[in-house]
């Protein structure tokens, strides 16, 4: 989880810390583009295929963490 936390905060400085509860778009504040970058990120991170739409879905810090750590 602390990898995937890290990598957002390559992207955005959100006011609040994050957690694995936190909102991608409210409570970290990525943007589209954020949300794009992220995903190429992540995927080099760590070495997986992830589509954007998958990524897209993602409400949570969580739901990444699901998505990427299986």
């Amino acid at each position: 989880m602390d990898r995937i936390i890290d990598t957002i905060l390559e992207f955005v400085e959100p006011e609040e810390e994050i957690t694995a509860e936190s909102t991608l778009k409210g409570d970290c504040g990525l943007s589209s583009f954020d949300t794009v970058c992220l995903l190429d990120a992540l995927c080099s991170e760590f070495g997986k295929n992830v589509d954007e739409i998958s990524v897209r879905e993602c409400q949570t810090v969580q739901d990444l963490a699901d998505l990427f750590l299986d």
